[in-house]
């Protein structure tokens, strides 16, 4: 087995000691054959005891934990001395106390799964496996190197998902079990490093070019009950029986193959996760899904806000999850589409591609169905042809245009709000003489606009 290190890192490492090893995903992914990244370096002394070469550059990441970042001709390295953890009740991620130890194996049994603890010490050209490590790789397995890998650090309950899906691990039994029965311990995890996992996971299938990887993931934390404590509101749509007029699956296999149809466009794959979100409290409360997508952008937005994704996701995926459905049938009329779709234009692609894995996902709609010119994109198309002022400042007539006539404060913007959708709708009527001869017609103070 060798393990693709380059030359350059192969000959700094080398030189920081006879005891340091490079350890983790690394040596993982290279004896799998996948494309290495970060390089993580481990050894039995602190990183302030390293032979360093001149113009080298060292940051303490973490002093408790020993964690230095080293840079050298334009490398990152994270070093960590060897160490063994102790960790409080539920799973909490942070230790409560934490020793350094020159002891390999020590170091190895405090670390999530076997395959991660592997070490290659480069200058003696050598793996060294306390824990049976390689062989996991070799038969493409999961398993912990403890039997309390999950109460020590619930956040590992989530990197075991992660891992199988992008790595294409099985779990090992005894480890899927222990995952399983400490799934509570998830709820001690701060909502960030949640979000981080979870993102990771809905984009599992781009790290190693695994098919299905985001799909397998996301059903691996239903199997072992991690939706409980992630997104609990998915738990509900569990079982939850769809028209079969329309659907061949529940309303949560079908957010999973939702989410396997999308494409990795930025927040589709999250809205995809989400866009029936609302269908479980629809049914609750009317016994139907009429609506569901209102109900699924409410529910978005606490979800979201929750595991404190930014705001700028937040009100994109909304938006996403809201307008789904809009125009579903097709039979909305032409003007009131065009509006639609200049509302919305800067999210069409992403609109348009969530509806196509949508129906997808119904398992009622072949791929190729799905993927003929969406209404939507046509309108769009036109209305570029058209040469429509999709953006409000391409109109011929300004914001001072209007108080020069008279408008005053909020009738301005209603104005320019009615004057604009009229140039969508008829892109001919964008000209000044037009607009200033409708404008008139229009209120010119707040108290008219508020009677009208």
């Amino acid at each position: 087995m060798k393990i693709n290190l380059d030359e350059k890192s192969a000959k700094f490492i080398s030189g920081l000691g006879d005891n340091v090893y490079v350890v983790g995903g690394f040596v993982r992914n290279s004896l799998c054959g996948y494309k290495c990244t970060d390089i993580d370096i481990a050894g039995p002394m602190p990183a302030l005891a390293l032979s360093l070469p001149p113009r080298t550059n060292m940051t303490m990441v973490n002093h408790r934990m020993g964690t230095a970042q080293i840079i050298y001709d334009g490398v990152k390295y994270e070093y960590t001395p060897f160490r063994v953890e102790v960790y409080g009740e539920g799973g909490g991620h942070t230790p409560v106390s934490v020793n350094f130890t020159t002891d390999m194996y020590a170091d190895a049994a405090r670390r999530d799964f076997c395959c991660n603890a592997i070490y290659y010490n480069v200058k003696r050209d050598e793996i060294v496996d306390p824990l049976g490590g390689v062989r996991d790789v070799e038969m493409k397995v999961l398993r912990g190197c403890n039997k309390r890998v999950f109460e020590s650090d619930g956040l590992r309950l989530l990197r075991l998902v992660r891992l199988a899906a992008e790595l294409d691990f099985k779990i090992e039994g005894e480890t899927a079990r222990s995952a399983k029965a400490s799934s509570g311990n998830l709820a001690d995890i701060t909502a960030e490093r949640k979000r981080m996992e979870l993102d990771k996971i809905l984009h599992a299938d781009l790290v190693n070019d695994v098919n299905n990887a985001q799909y397998r993931g996301l059903r691996l934390l239903k199997q072992l009950d991690l939706w409980k404590n992630l997104i609990p509101e998915l738990v509900e749509c569990d079982g939850l029986a769809q028209p079969e007029k329309y659907h061949k699956y529940d309303v949560l296999e079908h957010t999973f193959r939702t989410v396997l149809a999308a494409p990795p466009i930025h927040n589709v794959r999250l809205a995809a996760l989400l866009h029936d979100v609302g269908k479980a409290y629809c049914f609750k409360q009317f016994g139907n899904f009429h609506g569901h997508e209102k109900s699924s952008g409410i529910a978005a937005r606490i979800i979201l806000n929750r595991l404190r994704y930014p705001n700028d996701v937040i009100e994109q995926v909304v938006r996403l999850c809201s307008l789904h459905m809009y125009d579903m049938r097709g039979d909305a009329r032409e003007s009131k589409v065009r509006v639609f779709v200049a509302q919305n234009y800067d999210i069409i692609d992403k609109l348009t591609a969530l509806i196509r894995a949508d129906k997808i996902a119904t398992g009622m709609v072949t791929k190729e169905e799905a993927d003929l010119p969406h209404r939507l994109e046509s309108v769009r198309d036109r209305l570029l042809e058209d040469g429509a002022p999709i953006l409000k400042k391409s109109l011929r007539i300004s914001g001072k245009d209007l108080a020069d006539m008279g408008f005053e404060s909020e009738a301005i913007s209603a104005a320019l709000d009615v004057l604009w959708k009229e140039c969508i709708i008829n892109p001919k009527n964008n000209n000044v003489e037009f607009l200033k001869k409708m404008a008139c017609r229009l209120p010119k103070t707040p108290a008219e606009v508020k009677k009208k």
